[in-house]
């Protein structure tokens, strides 16, 4: 059967022990939606979640015996570059996904790793990947740094299911539910960590309290959030983790959505909390940090403010908060640039890049078309 006849058959392979597709968190949310995507291209796609590098490679050998691999789409994982050498022995094309600075985060926050080892693995798999997506400008950086040969370098921030994460769900949200009506809601959502700079959202919250302002505080997350306790037990909502199917139902609930990341510490971020939000009418309030300027236009899909200036977030909070016509007008922009931002894009972009790669590119380039 030639390949006119049949689908382009994917692998997406994960080394990373930490992310397990059934896991309710970001990085197994990106993964899982990613097979999704190449799935509804037409692909044939097949999962493959191993860390170790014998059985990895047994399970990719048993892929090819049933029959041709058009593309190994791999997310990068420190150290780690069977699937390379798999790929580049059998002829295969591979996309390297850098989704974080994995050696630098080791190196800052958790230790015990054999650097050396690590950049000699990552020298090969970013140098011989035929392709390289980083989710922002400085992850771009880090893989050339690796490794990777600058033309093979794209950024493409992280996306969102855009049938799920739409203007519309704020008609299905939980806001009346969890929060008295009338109040302008800040909210926060995902898994509380050190960088997220919490003590700085809740400063600013606080202050805006003092000044009189009806507003409410929404989280909804995992985490140590023992300082919300500081605030009124009125003037905020606590949610646990929710399954990511109803995180739209929840996020829809936000006016705004800041976020205040540590001016202190690299923000080489593509945050999914932030497309997310946008993505359900939500205004963001960002950091002039890494490429989230680039994500979000001041004045047209949220507002952008200097990094570690409580000040001027509390100010433009203000301003939200006053001009609930201007809080519409950004809410549905931001919408609509989210709506610009799906996964099958990337998945897309994904088998269009390896066009010109042996005899399977009309048929891979067709799997792209007409999404």
């Amino acid at each position: 059967m030639g390949i006119a006849c049949r689908q382009p058959v994917v692998l997406c392979v994960n080394q990373d022990a930490g992310i397990n597709p059934d896991r309710p968190k970001g990085a197994a949310v990106h993964l899982v939606a990613m097979r999704r995507a190449f799935a509804e291209l037409g692909a044939d796609c097949h999962g493959i979640d191993e860390s170790d590098n014998d059985r990895l490679t047994r399970s990719l050998r048993a892929a090819l015996e049933r029959g041709p691999v058009d593309l190994i789409y791999e997310r990068y994982a420190l150290g780690k570059s069977t699937a390379s050498h798999f790929a580049n022995a059998n002829g295969i094309p591979l996309v390297l996904e850098v989704n974080a600075p994995l050696a630098d985060e080791q190196r800052q926050w958790r230790g015990g790793s054999d650097e050396y080892e690590d950049a000699h693995h990552d020298n090969y798999s970013m140098g011989t990947a035929h392709r390289v997506i980083a989710v922002s400008s400085d992850v771009a950086r880090y893989a050339r740094e690796r490794g990777a040969a600058p033309g093979r370098v794209s950024v493409m921030p992280n996306a969102i299911d855009v049938k799920r994460f739409r203007f519309s769900a704020r008609q299905e949200s939980v806001r009346d539910e969890l929060v008295p009506k009338g109040r302008f809601v800040i909210g926060f959502h995902g898994r509380l960590r050190p960088w997220h700079g919490f003590d700085m959202l809740l400063s600013v919250f606080s202050a805006l309290l003092e000044n009189g302002h009806d507003i409410h505080l929404l989280v909804v997350g995992e985490g140590d959030f023992q300082a919300l306790e500081n605030l009124p037990a009125d003037r905020y909502t606590r949610v646990e983790w929710q399954a990511h199917e109803d995180i739209p139902r929840y996020v829809s609930a936000f006016d705004a959505l800041p976020l205040t990341y540590r001016a202190d510490l690299p923000c080489y971020f593509s945050p999914l909390k932030l497309m997310e939000a946008m993505g359900c009418g939500v205004v963001p309030l960002v950091p002039d940090s890494g490429d989230l300027p680039n994500v979000v236009k001041h004045l047209e899909t949220g507002l952008v403010y200097t990094a570690g200036d409580e000040d001027q977030l509390r100010e433009y909070l203000g301003s939200l908060i006053r001009d609930r016509e201007s809080l519409e007008k950004l809410g549905r922009r931001a919408a609509l640039e989210a709506s610009l931002h799906s996964w099958k894009d990337i998945a897309k972009f994904a088998l269009e890049s390896i066009a010109g790669y042996g005899p399977t590119d009309s048929k891979l380039a067709r799997a792209g078309d007409g999404s």
